[in-house]
């Protein structure tokens, strides 16, 4: 585990200074759609599992008793302004820090792709510190259909080191760990900018060529499944997101 910890730590201090500026990051009907689905209250404490920037510790906050951002990443955490009722801890979620039932509510916002090994342990760990009847509202971006999953595997291979989920995927990873009543609903980010994607990456600008042009010389078949727009300085696809909420 401690290559995919240290890879990881290098890979998001590149990335720290401009994940913020991400479009699909702060996309207004992303974020709605995932607290809404959460059904939050004031009584509600609530573990943020890969928190980064704390961009979804932030918005739920106001809305809940206290909230705690869980990230491997330092640089991230220091991306963050914490506020009244936000902690903040470096750790990794798989480390089992917290006492079984803790919280009332789980969110994971585009984290678990970065799990590369242990994956279900970490679904586990979730399972585990949420008490009776406690909700995990999990999100994860998916392809756009099953044809377009390789294409979707080999751009994001010139990113960094992932994995690649559709919508069962992610139903079955919660479904293994004891999450029940799993509910699925699918929301479409119109006309994301490809280029802001490869800009705040954190990746050299060699390689932010290279996958533009892979984007660019897309199949029709591809196009057609991302809704893509082609300018000559960029072009805008639609992303699709899996947001689901399970049951202890």
């Amino acid at each position: 585990m401690s290559r995919n910890i240290n890879y990881d730590l290098a890979f998001w201090k590149k990335r720290a200074e401009k994940y913020n500026n991400l479009e699909w990051a702060n996309h207004r009907l992303y974020l709605r759609e995932f607290v809404m689905a959460g059904h939050f209250t004031k009584h509600d404490i609530v573990l943020d599992v890969g928190t980064g920037t704390g961009i979804i510790a932030h918005i739920v906050s106001p809305l809940v008793k206290e909230v705690v951002g869980l990230d491997i990443s330092q640089d991230m955490l220091n991306q963050s302004i914490w506020q009244g009722n936000e902690y903040f801890i470096k750790a990794d979620i798989r480390q089992s820090l917290f006492v079984e039932g803790m919280f009332d509510k789980i969110t994971a916002r585009q984290v678990f792709h970065h799990i590369l090994e242990d994956t279900q342990k970490a679904m586990d760990e979730c399972y585990r510190v949420l008490r009776k009847d406690g909700k995990m509202i999990f999100s994860e971006g998916v392809p756009p259909d099953d044809r377009s999953k390789e294409d979707y595997i080999e751009i994001f291979k010139l990113k960094e080191k992932r994995l690649t989920f559709m919508p069962q995927d992610l139903e079955n990873l919660m479904r293994n760990s004891g999450f029940k009543d799993i509910k699925t609903k699918i929301i479409w980010l119109e006309k994301i900018s490809f280029k802001n994607w490869l800009i705040n990456s954190g990746l050299p600008i060699i390689i932010q060529k290279k996958i533009f042009m892979m984007r660019k010389k897309s199949p029709d078949y591809i196009k057609k499944a991302y809704r893509m727009i082609e300018t000559d300085e960029d072009c805008f696809i639609d992303m699709k997101i899996a947001i689901l909420v399970g049951k202890k």
